[in-house]
């Protein structure tokens, strides 16, 4: 497992067709409700107008107060990128991202290493109001070569 931090960037808005879920940390890691909506997710992409590409993201979008421990309950977006919001598929929802400026960081092997990551993360940036997750390639998430891209708002 290996984290890299790339580079500073400028992100453009972010729309997003998908699901959301209002969930703490060990409420995820308990049900695997993200993982679940994730699949579900693939399983339907075709159904989402404007889509480009076929990566996935994951929102996690803490409390605006600050406050957060593993038990409080904040939003999770399991979403796909679109160029724009069509017909909206049954039980889906829409979420969009301004544009700002991020940090991105690399994780590099498997996704179930990604707490060491996140360990890294919290140190250095300390509290966020959202976290960004770019999955390129589910199939992989579990190997070596795993690939995670997260995206981390830069100081204002």
């Amino acid at each position: 497992m290996k984290t890299e931090q790339n580079e500073m960037m400028e992100r453009n808005e972010l729309k997003l067709v998908g699901f959301s879920i209002v969930e703490s940390l060990n409420q995820v890691m308990e049900t695997m409700s993200v993982g679940k909506l994730r699949m579900e997710l693939a399983n339907r992409m075709e159904e989402i107008e404007n889509r480009i590409g076929t990566g996935m993201y994951l929102l996690q979008i803490y409390p605006q107060d600050g406050h957060w421990t593993p038990d409080v309950p904040y939003r999770h977006v399991i979403g796909c990128d679109v160029a724009a919001f069509g017909d909206i598929p049954d039980e889906m929802t829409t979420y969009t991202v301004l544009r700002g400026r991020y940090v991105k960081i690399v994780h590099q092997g498997p996704e179930s290493q990604l707490a060491a990551t996140y360990d890294y993360i919290n140190k250095t940036y300390g509290v966020r109001p959202i976290d960004i997750e770019y999955w390129d390639d589910l199939d992989a998430l579990e190997s070596e070569s795993g690939r995670i891209e997260l995206f981390i708002p830069a100081n204002r």
